[in-house]
């Protein structure tokens, strides 16, 4: 069997894009980027005590938000919703979040709570209280919790989509670039109607269930129509629509009796932006590069997987040249693997920022859980290129072939189920919450920083003292304040409580997120006193 290749010139096109690839990554991977949206403000603070109920309260965050009709909901001191229910962006703006309250408030701790969808289509959610003449017990917080079904549903959606798009998208590529005498096969033309199907299917799928999951509700509410407006009126929505016309266009190619590579090429390409602006790659620095990153890591991934089915289906069973088709996928195969392996890492880069957030975070857990079979995938893949080198025509050696295309198939599948957990968890650069620990040496005593993470900008502190026989002391007096000096925010003080002989504890809570400066001032005397301080990155 003669190995058949593409010419010459091809390659040094695709060695080009890929070299594109990696340098675009890197510029983008050295600008910060976020996914989620953070709070970063509020109006009025959180913990505050005013002398008056205020008019309306305020939200800010760090990018646009989309809001949900129950957004921002404040209840007062018995409980009951205060708030006029008009919420919307105050001039506008869609970083800001507003909502009137009624008339007339109680005096005591009212609870703010709020649940906005960011940028990158996810929703996030918090609370906080504030008072008014006096504090009292906090209304209990509702329960925003996304509904587990309907989270679960909406991962399953999203898979049959990306299987979709891997039989329709795939098919089409390697009928058009790889074997052309194909697409006269029944066969073949049927695994892209099926791709096709399952595409439609989980967009569909998709739409109907974002809404609920957005809106932390049951299956109960599918297809209310203003959860299905508040969906598609967003960039998640407006991709959907336009992957559900894709398919359409695509499925016309079905009636040709030769599938044209410019259309065909032209149509993937954005299928797989479709599918990069409905996820983390619509949000944070870098907008742009991410998406041409997302849509080149889908697209290749459709069409390794896509090729693997056609391959199974119907060219080692049916065609008459199975060793010169697969050779050729193979040379291709490869490029698609360095454009896989490049596209991922970038979108590791950007999404975990750091190995502490790789290892402590779900999003991270689940990333190395895909990077493991990959791995595998690639060993399996690398077991049919050795078969296309040493081009044996032997039945055996087709079995062996069948086995390792089989499994290399089977592993993806795999990966495409972890792709569309990992589209529906907050990324680790985002989740990741780091605990500080410190020694600061103040009049010859050491105090021991330590701040643990317990939520949204709040965090527990501890701080013990030792004197200079190493042994817990309790100085004269010690203070802790916080400021946040790219703010010019604070300095806000910390109230502390004594635990134990040496032993001082606090509860922080922030109203912006942060790398906030932890002042500690320790007297010893009356007049001897010494203050260090420790940067807490909080958010």
């Amino acid at each position: 069997m003669s190995r058949v290749l593409e010419p010459r010139g091809r390659w040094v096109r695709f060695a080009a894009a890929l070299g594109a690839l990696v340098v675009l990554a890197v510029m983008a991977a050295a600008a910060p980027a976020s996914a989620h949206a953070v709070l970063e403000g509020s109006t009025p603070p959180p913990d505050v005590v005013l002398a008056t109920a205020p008019d309306s309260v305020s939200l800010s965050f760090d990018e646009a938000v989309t809001l949900l009709p129950t957004s921002l909901r404040v209840y007062g001191p018995d409980g009951a919703r205060v708030d006029a229910g008009d919420v919307a962006h105050p001039a506008g703006k869609g970083q800001a979040v507003s909502v009137h309250l009624r008339s007339g408030g109680a005096q005591g701790t009212y609870l703010v709570s709020w649940r906005v969808i960011s940028a990158d289509s996810h929703p996030v959610s918090g609370a906080y209280t504030f008072s008014v003449g006096r504090t009292s017990a906090a209304p209990v917080a509702p329960d925003d919790a996304t509904n587990k079904g309907v989270a679960v549903a909406l991962g399953a959606a999203r898979l049959v989509g990306y299987a979709g798009s891997a039989l329709l998208v795939g098919t089409l590529l390697f009928v058009a670039w790889c074997w052309a005498e194909g697409w006269s096969l029944r066969r073949v033309r049927r695994l892209a109607a099926v791709g096709a199907g399952l595409l439609a299917l989980g967009t569909v799928a998709d739409v109907l269930l974002k809404g609920p999951y957005d809106a932390a509700l049951g299956f109960g509410s599918l297809g209310q129509g203003r959860l299905l407006r508040e969906v598609l009126g967003t960039t998640y929505g407006h991709a959907a629509i336009a992957r559900l016309v894709l398919v359409a266009a695509l499925t016309l190619t079905l009636r040709l009796s030769r599938l044209p590579r410019l259309p065909v090429g032209v149509g993937a390409v954005l299928v797989g932006v479709s599918f990069a602006l409905s996820g983390h790659a619509a949000a944070g620095s870098g907008r742009v590069v991410a998406a041409l990153n997302d849509t080149v890591h889908v697209l290749c991934a459709s069409m390794w997987l896509g090729s693997l089915a056609v391959i199974l289906v119907a060219v080692l069973p049916l065609a008459e040249n199975a060793a010169a088709v697969v050779a050729r996928f193979s040379a291709l195969a490869a490029v698609l693997v360095l454009l896989i392996v490049a596209s991922g890492t970038y979108q590791a880069v950007r999404q975990v920022g750091s190995w502490a957030a790789l290892g402590g975070t779900t999003y991270g857990r689940e990333l190395l859980v895909k990077i493991g079979v990959v791995a595998v995938v690639l060993v399996a893949a690398a077991g049919s290129r050795a078969w296309v080198r040493q081009q044996r025509r032997t039945a055996g050696s087709t079995r062996i072939l069948r086995r390792a295309v089989l499994a290399e198939a089977a592993g993806l599948v795999v990966v495409l189920g972890i792709s569309s957990a990992l589209v529906a968890t907050e990324p680790a650069k985002t989740a990741y919450h780091p605990s500080i620990a410190a020694n600061l040496v103040l009049e010859g005593d050491t105090v021991q920083v330590s701040a643990v993470p317990t939520g949204d900008r709040r965090m527990e502190l501890h701080l013990y003292i030792f004197g200079k026989d190493q042994l817990p002391t309790d100085p004269k007096e010690i203070d802790a304040t916080l400021s946040l000096p790219a703010r010019s925010v604070g300095p806000l003080p910390v109230t502390l409580v004594n635990a134990g002989t040496g032993h001082r504890q606090g509860s922080i809570a922030v109203p912006v997120s942060g790398t906030w400066r932890l002042s500690v001032t320790l007297r010893t005397t009356a007049v001897d006193e010494a203050t260090g301080s420790v940067a807490l990155p909080i958010k």
